[in-house]
């Protein structure tokens, strides 16, 4: 299991996905910037993507993932 840093709306909306907390979500592939679930292994990072009064979530990392530079994308997050 990895940890990182998720933005999100006010709503924890994230490119339309409604996330609850404590919740799984799993999809079958991962690829950054268009498939899986996009996080940033340090929460600095989160905000090259998200404005500071976004919604962050510490979230784990269950699944495959695709780093690219400061963004990673996984087939499975809680």
């Amino acid at each position: 299991m990895k940890k990182g840093y998720k933005g999100f709306d006010k709503d924890l909306k994230c490119r339309g996905f409604q996330y609850e907390l404590g919740k799984t979500y799993e999809c079958e592939t991962a690829e950054v910037c268009s498939k899986g679930f996009h996080y940033c292994k340090k929460i600095k990072d989160v905000l090259d993507y998200y404005p500071i009064t976004s919604r962050f979530c510490e979230i784990e990392d269950l699944g495959k993932t695709v780093t690219k530079q400061n963004k990673s994308a996984t087939t499975k997050i809680k």
